[in-house]
């Protein structure tokens, strides 16, 4: 059996459709009604499971980008004040070499 990630969009809405019937005829209509329910319940705990997963890994996402900006930010302030104590120093050769 193939694993859940390996079915088409086509593939899950056939079996779908399939189980959707098999499982209607074995039920009268207030049975159905109570089996359609309580799976329209079960998908929307898993809805709601998945979108508090989603929304963990955003803000996760977005912490990891934040920490990545300021370390760079902290680097581009190094190189910066690196590049000015050069331009210094240059200065300060040129000042020297011109007397």
């Amino acid at each position: 059996m193939k694993k859940l990630e390996e079915y088409s969009p086509t593939e899950l809405a056939t079996i779908a459709t399939i189980l959707g019937i098999i499982i209607a005829s074995k039920f009268d209509v207030d049975q159905q009604n109570v089996v359609a329910n309580f799976l329209f319940s079960v998908a929307q705990s898993i809805f709601i499971i998945a979108a508090q997963l989603s929304n963990l890994q955003a803000k996760e996402e977005a912490q990891n980008a934040s920490n990545v900006n300021t370390v760079s930010n902290s680097t581009n302030r190094d190189l910066q004040k690196q590049i000015d104590e050069l331009k210094n120093l240059m200065k300060d050769f040129g000042d020297n070499t011109i007397l």
